[in-house]
């Protein structure tokens, strides 16, 4: 077992917040219509597409609890990846404990559900579409993809090195 690895620990900080955050824009996604509906006729609650997106007041209630729990998701789903990942190349398991333990502080500071790592990214998103859906899509893939190579690239720091090596002949 190798020692505890801070550029390790950084790096897979790093693309566990896009990774999370890429999965809570894919989510985005899934329910578009509905967030368009809450921003812009929360006030008028008699609406004919809200009586339509949310029939019943359970479905009020329930809306946002429903979206925010994909953040909890992506946080599991990163945190068996970084495990696996640390497992393989023989890193110290601290590097896992750490990791959980620095993005339940961000959980717990809605770090995720108040979007301030996309808030960096939204005039990148907003000048490919003007569709809510779209730009939540564009946003969650290319999140997600960013999130996983980090991930991948900071147990495997020899993929960028071009040394050439010497070849037998």
């Amino acid at each position: 077992m190798k020692k505890l690895n801070i550029r390790v620990l950084l790096l897979q900080f790093f693309g566990m917040i896009f990774l999370i955050n890429g999965i809570l824009q894919l989510r985005f996604y899934t329910v578009a219509e509905k967030i368009i509906c809450a921003k812009n006729h929360f006030e008028d609650q008699k609406s004919s597409q809200w009586n339509r997106l949310f029939p019943n007041k359970e479905e009020v209630l329930s809306f946002w609890p429903s979206v925010y729990i994909w953040i909890f998701f992506g946080l599991v789903m990163g945190i068996f990846i970084v495990v696996y990942l640390n497992w393989k190349s023989k890193l110290s398991p601290l590097n896992s404990i750490f990791i959980a333990v620095l993005l339940y502080i961000l959980l717990r500071f809605k770090f995720f559900r108040r979007e301030i790592a996309s808030q960096f990214f939204r005039p990148v998103r907003t000048a490919f579409s003007d569709d809510f859906a779209v730009q939540c899509l564009f946003e969650g893939i290319i999140f997600t993809i960013i999130g996983l190579t980090i991930l991948y690239v900071s147990v495997n720091p020899d993929l960028f090195t071009f040394r050439k090596t010497a070849i037998p002949s």
